[in-house]
């Protein structure tokens, strides 16, 4: 931690905290307890994009995409890349959430690769072993690394386990050629070290009355799968429908546990969108976008929950906002692509 800290200040509200001038703002503002809007922690998905209204920030290495020159300009910045060169004064947008859980600080702790089972041609399972337990909320993800210290790679991932496994943590991990961590996947042989640090993110389960729509594709099963899993060990009696997409049959993971369903009242609809000659399908077909689209007549009294690829979200979000969904019942886990 740097010896040099600033002063960051939240309005309205007045919270305050401290940030050393070698972390993110939001990185100083996780170890503290204070919950701030973000994301994918990696400056793609704009969550974390905050109005600073006094004070110097260096707004770090963001694409003109996520953070256009306009906004630079005006004083909006990344807060996942953002480090202080000041006392700093920053506007709080966030919309009240009253069932928004208490912030649990992120902790770094080495454990020990456990499992690695190949699932579908490209998603893999990952079971890591941890010395000490590991609280999350389902639907929560954390970064993992290779590496040694410094040179450390970090990428992240959402827990497949619920939140009652947390010296054990499960990972889909969609294995991707020459990914500095996916592309390795197949050779972490168990008892290889990987550093962990979490957890991280808002788009955990909600408690709540109103029937839950769940959409994934690809490795996006994976908070869905831990939101589900915990909620059958509860014995939440809430409706489920989990609409999963993905291109052919053997691209399917964990059919057998989801038609079980976990004692759960969940209806789960699969859909296909590149099935081939001599696939045997009977099915619903098309991308996760067009079995909503069909499926869902009024969204206005559900919680939806949509993770994977930030396209099929972004697509997803606004049929279902167009069907009446309120901003505060929906939430995103959108999977970006890293970067080296």
């Amino acid at each position: 931690m740097s010896e040099v800290e600033y002063l960051v200040e939240l309005e309205p509200g007045g919270q305050t905290f401290k940030c050393g001038e070698d972390e993110t703002i939001l990185d100083g503002a996780l170890r503290q307890g204070i919950a701030l809007l973000y994301g994918c922690r990696h400056g793609r998905c704009s969550t974390c994009k905050y109005l600073v209204e006094d004070g110097e920030v260096d707004v770090g290495d963001v694409t003109a995409y996520a953070l256009p020159d306009n906004e630079r300009e005006a004083g909006w910045a990344l807060l996942c890349r953002a480090r202080p060169l000041s006392d700093v004064l920053i506007r709080d947008h966030k919309l009240p959430d009253e069932r928004v859980l208490p912030l649990l600080t992120p902790m770094r702790v080495d454990a020990t690769v456990a499992a690695v089972i190949q699932l579908t041609p490209e998603l893999w399972q990952l079971d890591v072993a941890l010395p000490t337990a590991l609280h999350f909320y389902a639907g929560q993800f954390v970064e993992l690394g290779l590496g040694e210290k410094e040179a450390v790679l970090w990428r992240s991932y959402s827990m497949s386990s619920p939140p009652s496994s947390s010296h054990r943590l499960s990972f889909v991990i969609k294995r991707i050629e020459g990914g500095a961590f996916s592309g390795a996947i197949e050779h972490l042989e168990a008892g290889r070290t990987i550093a962990v640090r979490g957890p991280f993110g808002a788009s955990y389960l909600r408690a709540g009355s109103r029937p839950v729509l769940l959409c994934a594709i690809g490795s996006g099963l994976a908070p869905i799968l831990s939101m589900l899993r915990d909620a059958g060990e509860s014995g939440d009696r809430r409706a489920f429908t989990l609409f999963y997409g993905a291109r052919r049959p053997q691209d399917l993971a964990y059919l057998e546990e989801l038609r079980d369903c976990w004692g759960l009242q969940l209806a789960f609809v699969p859909t296909l969108d590149g099935l081939e000659d001599g696939d045997v399908w009977s099915g619903a077909t098309g991308t996760v976008t067009r079995a909503v689209q069909h499926a869902v007549e009024s969204a206005r009294d559900v919680d939806a929950y949509l993770c994977g690829a930030p396209p099929m979200c972004e697509t997803v979000g606004r049929l279902l906002s167009a069907k009446g969904l309120p901003v505060e019942q929906l939430f995103f886990d959108r999977f970006f692509a890293a970067s080296a």
